[in-house]
């Protein structure tokens, strides 16, 4: 595989002049970042997510982390359809399972979990779950969360959703407890789940779909731990930035992921996997950013990304595309020379 990293002092002096210039993200050589959505006002998009061809539904955060609200944007303008006086915080999630719309919010004593459904038939806002959260996920029309019980470890939790699309658990059941911070999972294509820490661990942990479905046939007896199943250590790759916030599964198991700092520049990087899906030991910075980056998002097969109070989609440039077949065929033609 050609190796594709760009870390350290050398990414940083790629980018200085871009960053300086504007509050987009800067893109590696061989991506652009055309401009998708701007929010109505400067408060941040923390996630969002379609549903349907062209609904965007997505929350706020203000400067000082306070809730800015949930909308709807289908185009010109944004509705609101809850102001920010309803939570004294901003979550971390707007995930869209089924029917519904799915979203977080924090409180002094909880992180309320809200919906907004059925979209199909007079949608309305209801809280759904106290279950402790810091992310909410879907997979396969079931819920999936990470989160922390009284400032404690991170654990998985998981639900299925009724028809009317609540949590059969609620609160929902821990697969497990990994430890660290809670951060971001995703699901590849065969079902195998991937975890990364939001801090105090840069390393990326994956669970075969086996694993995953003897945890929830029963969670005591198979409790998701990381013990034995690390897939990527990147502390040295992004030895600046605190954890990631974000990820993504591509078609081919290459693994994104946000690695974010509060001081330091955030970073998009691909974790390239090999044939077996174990790490192939090579990744890719793609974007940098001065902000904190948000939500990874795929939409009608684009990825996109938001980043301060707008969402940006992110594309190989031509020239970069046809270098990377150019790379798939000379890895295809050594392996059926070997």
């Amino acid at each position: 595989m050609i190796p594709r990293r760009l870390t350290g002092a050398a990414l940083a002096a790629l980018f200085t002049l871009t960053t300086q210039l504007s509050a987009a993200p800067s893109a590696a050589p061989g991506y652009a970042t055309p401009l998708f959505y701007t929010h109505a006002n400067a408060d941040r998009i923390v996630s969002y997510d379609w549903a349907g061809a062209s609904d965007v539904y997505y929350q706020t955060s203000t400067a000082s982390f306070d809730y800015g609200g949930f909308f709807r944007w289908s185009g010109p303008a944004p509705v609101e359809l809850q102001n920010g006086s309803a939570a004294p915080f901003a979550g971390a999630s707007v995930v869209t399972i089924g029917d519904s719309v799915y979203f977080n919010l924090g409180t002094y004593s909880s992180t309320p979990i809200d919906k907004y459904g059925p979209l199909s038939d007079h949608p309305a806002l209801t809280q759904i779950s106290t279950t402790a959260n810091y992310a909410l996920f879907g997979h396969s029309g079931d819920l999936f969360i990470t989160g922390a019980v009284n400032f404690g470890p991170n654990q998985i939790f998981y639900s299925d959703l009724d028809g009317s699309g609540n949590l059969v658990s609620n609160p929902a059941v821990s697969l497990g407890t990994t430890g660290g911070g809670s951060g971001p999972l995703a699901f590849d294509a065969a079902g195998d789940l991937f975890f990364a820490p939001g801090y105090s661990d840069k390393r990326i942990y994956r669970w075969t779909a086996a694993q995953v479905i003897a945890a929830i046939a029963h969670p005591t007896a198979n409790a998701l731990t990381l013990t034995g199943q690390l897939w990527a250590d990147y502390a040295a790759l992004y030895p600046l930035q605190s954890g990631a916030t974000s990820m993504l599964v591509e078609a081919d198991g290459n693994v994104l992921v946000t690695v974010t700092d509060f001081t330091n520049p955030s970073v998009l990087a691909r974790f390239d996997a090999a044939p077996d899906g174990s790490y192939a030991g090579t990744s890719e910075t793609i974007l940098i950013d001065t902000a904190l980056l948000g939500e990874l998002r795929t939409h009608d097969g684009g990825l996109y990304i938001s980043s301060e109070n707008a969402i940006y989609q992110v594309i190989p440039e031509p020239a970069a595309a046809a270098l990377l077949a150019l790379g798939g065929a000379v890895i295809a033609l050594r392996r059926r020379r070997s």
